[in-house]
């Protein structure tokens, strides 16, 4: 009966030394190398990047080309930025004021008159005529200088989101859905946006 107990000792004690010699030794394959660890946030990025509760979520960073480069977003002709306000006979002479949206400055130009990329060829009371390389664009009152309704600034963008908050704010007026120009205007600023956004 001793020596039973005494092999049933030895037996659990073996088992135990094996298993601590198997437990520092671990099997080829399975321990990771330091020149392989990953990098422990990577199961979580597209949490991160996708999150649609976190407020720095936008639209998903281009992928570069080939290349390695990225293609930056398409920038407005200057052109786009010079908004004509109004057109005055003095002795005559037409004088046109051209709103420079960027630095809301008024330009006072004449026939002749070199403004952005090009030129004022000509003025009427209604329009003018402005002359950019080898086209002739008549631009009306309220257009900018490709004829359009130009490039938004940011103070703009502001300006028209105070404007609606305290017409909301008083309660006089509930907001309408946009018609005519302003429908235009806001779609063309919608496609600009997926464009620059890369949709």
């Amino acid at each position: 009966m001793k020596k039973d107990y005494n092999r049933l000792i030895t037996c659990i004690l073996l088992a135990v030394v094996l298993g601590l010699i198997v437990a520092m030794c671990p099997a080829p394959g399975l321990g990771q190398d330091s020149t392989e660890k990953q990098d422990p946030w990577a199961a979580y990025k597209v949490i991160v990047e996708r999150n649609m509760f976190s407020r720095q979520r936008g639209a998903r960073a281009e992928r570069p080309d080939s290349s390695g480069t990225r293609t930056p977003p398409p920038t407005p002709n200057p052109e786009s930025y010079y908004v004509l306000k109004g057109i005055v006979q003095e002795n005559e002479a037409f004088i046109g004021f051209i709103e420079d949206t960027r630095g809301g400055g008024t330009l006072r130009v004449h026939k002749g008159d070199s403004i952005a990329r090009g030129a004022i060829k000509a003025l009427s009371l209604d329009s003018i005529e402005y002359q950019l390389e080898d086209r002739t664009i008549t631009v009306m009152i309220g257009h900018d200088l490709q004829g359009g309704q130009g490039a938004v600034t940011i103070s703009q963008l502001y300006e028209w989101s105070q404007t609606s908050s305290t017409t909301l704010q008083e309660g006089t007026t509930q907001p309408s859905s946009p018609s005519g120009d302003d429908a235009d205007m806001l779609k063309k600023l919608m496609e600009r946006r997926q464009q620059q956004l890369g949709q």
